[in-house]
Parts: C-alpha cells; sequence; structure tokens
C-alpha cells in the first residue's frame, strides 16, 4: 500500500487535484442527498398534516324584496331576501374524476333539550313573552297603549295583577284592530326599543304575528299547515280548550323547550368541519371521535369546553340527549352562533303543536374541544355554536323525517367534501366536464387548502435546488474517478508490464495499482463529508432555506397557529446519518469494480509486448 501512495505522490499535481475535486464532488452528493432526504421528508409531512377542503353553496337565482310596516316610523320597510327556483342535492358532485377522499355531505343538525343543563345565559323570555293582557282603554294599537298584565303563558310566572302596566303596540301591521277595555288578549310579543313619538315609556311589546310552521317533508317541502296571521286572539271563557287556544300553549311550552334547546351537529368525520379544519376548534381534552365511533354510530359525545365548565361536566360523565328537531336548511352557527338564539324556523310543526323527541339516548363525553376566540366563542366560524354538541352520525338510529324543522339549499357552512392535496384543478377541470353548465351556474365551490399550495410550492423548490445540487456532484464525480481511472490505471500499463517482468503476482500488480488510489479515494471521500455536513449547517444554507420559506405566505396555515398545537415537521434523523455512510461507500465500491476491471484488461496483455510498445 505505501509503494502504492508513493507511485501517486511522483505526479503530485495530478494526485492533489484529484483528491480535491474528489472531496468537493463527495461534498456536493453529500450536501444534495441530505437537502433533497430533509426536503422530502417535510414535504411527506406536509402531506400528513394539510388537507383540502371543498365547499359548496347554492346561490339564488334572484332576490325579491319583501315588504314591511312599521309603526314608529310611520311606512313601509324592505328587505331583500333570496330566491331559490329549485333545491340543487349534493348528488350532483358525484362525477367522474371526482377523486373524493370524502364524498360531498349536506350536514344537518339536531335540536335537543337539555332540561336542567345552563344552556344560555338568560333565555329568550326577556325579549319574546307570550302574554295575556287587557287594554287600559278601548284603542287603536297602531302606536302602544297601556295594558294591564294578566299572566304570562311564557315564560311561566305566577298571575300577575292589574297594577303591572306594559304598553303594547301592532307594530308590524299597517292597519290593526282595536283593542277592546274590559277584554282579556292572549299575543306573542317582542320587547323593543319604543321610537314612537310621544313615548310613555322606554320600551314597548311589540305584538308579533301569529308563528306559521315552517315543517318540511324528507324531501325538504313545505307541509300545509294553519297559516293565519292574526296578531292576537280574545280570551274567553273555555277559550284554550279550542284550536286557537291550544296554538298559544303549544306555541308558549315550545318556547320554554327553547330556553334549555341546544344544537347537536351529526358528523362523519371532523375533518369535514371547516373549523376543525382550519384549527379554529380543536379537542384539547380527551379525544376525538375514532374510525370505530364513527362507523359503529356509537353514543359518544365531543362538548365545548364552556359548556363543561358551567355545567361541572368531565370526561366521562354522560349526558341525555333527547332531539326533537331536524334542521336541514342552516348551520349552528346562524342560529345559536355566540348563543343570542335567534332562529329563522317555526317551534311548531304542521299541526300547530310542539314537536315530541324522536330519538333519545345518553352520550358519554369522550372529548371537550376548543374554539379560537373570546371566552371560548366560535369567532369566525361558520358553523360552530356556543354549547354545541358533536355526535357520531350513525349514532341516531332512526326516522326523523317527521321533524323537519326547515330545509333549504346547499350552504358552505353545512356542505364540504375533501380531496386530496394539490388536486384542486383537476378536480375543476373534472366537476366542468361533468357537470351540467345550468347547474354549474348555481353553483358555488370554494376551496381551503390551509395554504398547502404556497407551502408545497416552496418545498417543491426547495427539492429542485436539492436535485440539481446532487446531480451535479454525481455527475462530477463520475467524470473525476474516470480521469483519475485513466491516468493511474489505464495509462500504467508499462508500470504494470515491469512490476511482472520483477516477479510480482497478478494480485501484487493489483494492489499496487489500485491500493493508492482506494485510500486516496476514501480520505477525500471522507473529507467531502464533513464539508458537506459543515455545509448543511452552516448560516449560508440556512439562510438560504430561510429565504425560500420567507416567500412562502403561512399567515393563514395551520403551521402559523401556535395555539392549535400544531408544529412544523421534523426530518428523520436517521436520513442524514444514511447519506453520510452510503454515498462514500458507495464511491468506494464504484472505484473498486471499475479499477478491478481495468485492471485485470492491463494484465491480459503480455508484459514483453507492453516493454516493445506493440500492446499500446
Amino acid at each position: 500500500m505505501l509503494k502504492s501512495l508513493k507511485q501517486l505522490l511522483r505526479t503530485p499535481v495530478k494526485a492533489v487535484l484529484f483528491f480535491l475535486l474528489m472531496a468537493a464532488a463527495t461534498a456536493l452528493l453529500v450536501l444534495g442527498a441530505n437537502l433533497w432526504a430533509q426536503t422530502q421528508a417535510q414535504m411527506d409531512a406536509v402531506e400528513k398534516q394539510f388537507t383540502t377542503l371543498g365547499t359548496v353553496e347554492q346561490k339564488p337565482n334572484r332576490t325579491q324584496m319583501r315588504t314591511g310596516w312599521d309603526a314608529a316610523d310611520g311606512a313601509y320597510y324592505s328587505e331583500a331576501e333570496p330566491v331559490y327556483d329549485s333545491v340543487i342535492s349534493a348528488d350532483v358532485l358525484d362525477f367522474d374524476g371526482a377523486n373524493y377522499l370524502k364524498a360531498p355531505e349536506k350536514r344537518p343538525y339536531y335540536l335537543a333539550d337539555l332540561q336542567g343543563l345552563a344552556v344560555r345565559d338568560g333565555g329568550t323570555a326577556l325579549f319574546y313573552p307570550v302574554v295575556e293582557f287587557t287594554p287600559a282603554e278601548t284603542a287603536v294599537p297602531d302606536h302602544p297603549i297601556k295594558v294591564y298584565v294578566q299572566r304570562f303563558l311564557y315564560p311561566e310566572a305566577e298571575n300577575q295583577n292589574n297594577e303591572y302596566e306594559i304598553y303594547v303596540c301592532d307594530h308590524w301591521t299597517e292597519n290593526p284592530a282595536p283593542l277592546e277595555a274590559g277584554k282579556t288578549y292572549v299575543a306573542y310579543t317582542n320587547v323593543i326599543v319604543n321610537h314612537h313619538e310621544n313615548a310613555k315609556s322606554s320600551i314597548e311589546y311589540a305584538l308579533i304575528a301569529a308563528e306559521c310552521s315552517t315543517q318540511c317533508d324528507a324531501g325538504g317541502n313545505l307541509l300545509e299547515s294553519d297559516r293565519q296571521t292574526r296578531t292576537f286572539d280574545e280570551v274567553t271563557a273555555g277559550f284554550y280548550e279550542t284550536e286557537r287556544g291550544q296554538y298559544w300553549l303549544e306555541l308558549s311550552k315550545a318556547l320554554s323547550m327553547w330556553d334549555t334547546t341546544a344544537p347537536v351537529l351529526p358528523v362523519t368525520d371532523t375533518a369535514l368541519l371547516p373549523s376543525f379544519h382550519d384549527r379554529t376548534v380543536y379537542v384539547r381534552e380527551g379525544r376525538t371521535f375514532s374510525a370505530e365511533d364513527l362507523e359503529n354510530g356509537a353514543a359518544v359525545c365531543l362538548v365545548s369546553e364552556e359548556f363543561a365548565r358551567k355545567n361541572g361536566l368531565s370526561i366521562g360523565d354522560k349526558v341525555e340527549l333527547p332531539l326533537y328537531g331536524v334542521n336541514e336548511k342552516d348551520s349552528p352557527h346562524r342560529t345559536f352562533g355566540d348563543g343570542s338564539g335567534l332562529r329563522t324556523f317555526s317551534l311548531l310543526n304542521a299541526q300547530n303543536r310542539a314537536y315530541t323527541p324522536f330519538w333519545t339516548a345518553k352520550y358519554e363525553i369522550i372529548g371537550t374541544y376548543y374554539s379560537v376566540g373570546t371566552y371560548g366563542k366560535p369567532a369566525g366560524s361558520i358553523e360552530m355554536a356556543l354549547n354545541l354538541f358533536l355526535i357520531p352520525a350513525n349514532s341516531v338510529k332512526t326516522d326523523f323525517a317527521g321533524n323537519i324543522v326547515d330545509s333549504g339549499p346547499m350552504q358552505r357552512a353545512t356542505t364540504s367534501f375533501q380531496i386530496p392535496n394539490g388536486t384542486i384543478d383537476d378536480y375543476m377541470a373534472a366537476y366542468n366536464r361533468n357537470v351540467p353548465a345550468e347547474v354549474r351556474e348555481n353553483l358555488e365551490i370554494t376551496f381551503d387548502d390551509n395554504e398547502y399550495s404556497q407551502i408545497i410550492g416552496g418545498l417543491l423548490n426547495m427539492r429542485y435546488v436539492a436535485i440539481i445540487l446532487f446531480a451535479a456532484g454525481l455527475l462530477s464525480a463520475l467524470a473525476i474517478l474516470v480521469l483519475l481511472l485513466y491516468f493511474f490505471i489505464v495509462k500504467q500499463k508499462k508500470r504494470t508490464a515491469i512490476e511482472r517482468s520483477l516477479g510480482m503476482s497478478k494480485a501484487q500488480c493489483r494492489v499496487s495499482l489500485m491500493a493508492g488510489i482506494l485510500v486516496l479515494a476514501l480520505v477525500a471521500s471522507v473529507i467531502g463529508v464533513g464539508i458537506g455536513a459543515v455545509l448543511l449547517q452552516s448560516d449560508v444554507l440556512t439562510g438560504t432555506a430561510q429565504s425560500e420559506s420567507e416567500e412562502i405566505d403561512t399567515t393563514f396555515s395551520i403551521w402559523a397557529k401556535g395555539q392549535t398545537e400544531v408544529t412544523e415537521p421534523e426530518t428523520d434523523a436517521t436520513v442524514p446519518v444514511a447519506v453520510y455512510v452510503f454515498i462514500p461507500v458507495c464511491l468506494l465500491v464504484f472505484i473498486f469494480l471499475l479499477s478491478l476491471v481495468l485492471v485485470n484488461r492491463n494484465l491480459k496483455t503480455e508484459p514483453i509486448l507492453l516493454l516493445s510498445g506493440k500492446g499500446e
């Protein structure tokens, strides 16, 4: 081996040059391979952490103006409301080439009457009472008139004497019927600020038209019901035994249920919920639903931290959920949002009766979720609501067709699906090919990939740089090795002939030619690995990678939300170690095999021919 090294040092310029080039090529290989491996590991982690959610909304065909009367202004007011010629089913999104990870679903939500639990702070009783009253004098209630309260049907309270005065106004009727002194009336009212001129009270009880049922059948069609719009009824002997009297009792009963009603959202996968997708809502204590929970319909639930706290509930406790209504139009957020309880549907069915439960079961609390917002309220959410329960959709094992309180078109908050990351353009191309134009013009599809496209784009750029570095190192190493072996083996035929003539065996000749080259390559590759490792950790490359990442806007990315406990993926620590060992070993094996082939070619020529010059 020493003799072989001495032979190399007889041409020091070539030896040093090849040594340096070999070290540089190895450094490039190590650097490129490490960057490639680390970037690929990050890309794999991004694929696991990020999802692409699509939400669907049916656009109205047109808007129309709805007019109403405002007694305080003495004029009509107008409000725009959307009009849909027909409701488009989510089934239209089942087309060839969609490639769904999770198919489109339109989620309803349930209404649960949670007697004995704190559901809302206050309720609607202070603002929407059902009251019996007697006018102080005969008058037309086109302005607030004084009346004496006889009792409240809702909220339930002891009878009041006629010293209790309020001011009522048939505020939304242009030409209301008169109220006669000495008679008793019952009405559904809304407590509002009194804006009438010369008002004698700061608030008025505005009479509300008798609530009309919004119940729909399983096909989403509104059922026929008594749609009388009287704002009050006279109470006479036996009145509450009549159909109209029963209406007021049932309405009062339904309103009482409403004060203890919480929304319940059935889910097939929390990943399809926009707020869970963007991590503004996440499970912080306990666990989320398992695949078995969702598939088998286990009687388990997730509740908000706020609800669990104010009701003294913990993981493992069970809550009975009597489900009495199903809303197939809106999301829980629109109705319950921050707990205000403003609703757009009736609590009475088509027979003007309060709904009764269609399903009751005890659900075990397996986790509590937290909403990023003020005091845990779902700020910015489009589907979550205060006190919302989440349950597996399959856990409700009965038909609810007789309890649909309202139905309507797809909305972003109620209809969603999931597709593979990076396939938005492919999806839309298939959507445009397969869905009729008249349907597409009435649907709006919105995608949210948590800035996956920008993040993966930056990582792809980094991977391209790594591949270029690796390819440059590989080509350089191959070129250098070929030249190295050409000068130190192929061009050494006469040396081989002399050594053979001096009595050296073929094996000794191989060692003489190859040992020095292998030692030179080994030392150069080890030093090259070290240089590559240093460069990999250097400020220069770290700064380059940082500048690449700075181009990626993660403002709305889940990586940017520290409070969601989502961290940037880490590369596998075993990847660099494998690269550091694998590359020099491969180079040495390649040199050894190629050298052996070339030396054996030299040894095939007879020494006498080489010495005479005829074997060149």
